[in-house]
């Protein structure tokens, strides 16, 4: 398939559960929704994928919801390698290699490698998230309301340019906003140099404290305060980070590096949820 006019990404090729990957010539990577519904397929907000056909026939489910150990709920069509243990947990599909432990926990379509440790009505939305349960307001719609969870992000910078990090380093994959809800957040970042200016091993650390609201649309407003860690120009790494949204339905870490260096970046990412049954 040709590119279509304006976009520098075209589809490679489809997967077993009907996504469609992309590709700039080079690397495989995931549309956005502009370039998903560009080229005539169907972008799902929920999960950020991007679908030729929907995955959830009776073949899919014997073929490919397999190697499971349910012990205490339901795996939905493509769960694979995946642990389930305790009561009435639920994985929504296209899941691999996570564990839930617990009750009334849910794993969110297409979540890989990820960990509902306890509790109850613990909610996992993104890729190799560890999330903590904590309880639900109510029983019937408790789902994800009060609980704690833990997010790695990270990315490359080449030069001073604000730099969006990457949850699992996964290209266009950031952390998923939460509609009616108040976040805490606690992000510790560490970019490293391993190349170009400076000398290599020379690194900055910034800590990252605030809270978001995101409302019933997902418009958000952020209060955070940063602190370096490491004072700038004690290791010969002047670098700054904040969060703040990404896209319309993402938010993360931002970076900003430093001309002519190469800098590695990881950022442990901290989170508390407290979502509201009703509107804001």
């Amino acid at each position: 398939m040709e590119y279509k006019k304006g976009f520098n990404i075209k589809p490679k090729k489809v997967l077993s559960t009907g996504e469609i990957r992309f590709t700039d010539g080079t690397n495989d990577v995931i549309p956005n929704q502009l370039a998903c519904e560009a080229y005539g397929y169907v972008y799902n907000s929920n999960t950020g994928t991007c679908n030729a056909f929907e995955f959830n026939s009776t073949l899919d489910r014997k073929f490919y919801n397999i190697h499971n150990n349910v012990s205490g709920g339901t795996t939905e069509n493509g769960t694979k390698n995946t642990i389930l243990n305790g009561q009435k947990n639920l994985t929504k599909g296209g899941n691999i290699n996570n564990i839930i432990n617990g009750e009334f926990h849910e794993l969110e379509n297409g979540i890989k490698n990820s960990i509902i440790l306890g509790g109850s009505y613990g909610q996992a939305e993104n890729q190799g998230e560890v999330v903590i349960g904590g309880g639900g307001f109510n029983e019937a719609l408790g789902l994800g309301l009060s609980q704690q969870s833990f997010v790695q992000q990270s990315n490359k910078t080449l030069d001073a340019t604000e730099t969006a990090l990457l949850t699992q380093y996964l290209p266009l994959t950031y952390i998923k906003k939460v509609k009616n809800s108040v976040i805490g957040f606690e992000a510790n970042v560490i970019g490293v140099n391993y190349g170009g200016e400076g000398d290599v091993g020379d690194y900055g650390y910034v800590q990252i404290t605030g809270a978001v609201t995101f409302t019933n649309g997902l418009a958000s407003t952020y209060h955070q305060t940063s602190t370096n860690i490491v004072a700038p120009g004690t290791s010969g790494m002047n670098i700054s980070a904040e969060m703040k949204d990404v896209t319309a339905t993402s938010f993360g870490v931002h970076v900003t590096g430093i001309v002519g260096t190469r800098i590695q970046w990881t950022a442990s990412v901290k989170l508390w949820r407290n979502k509201l049954q009703i509107t804001i």
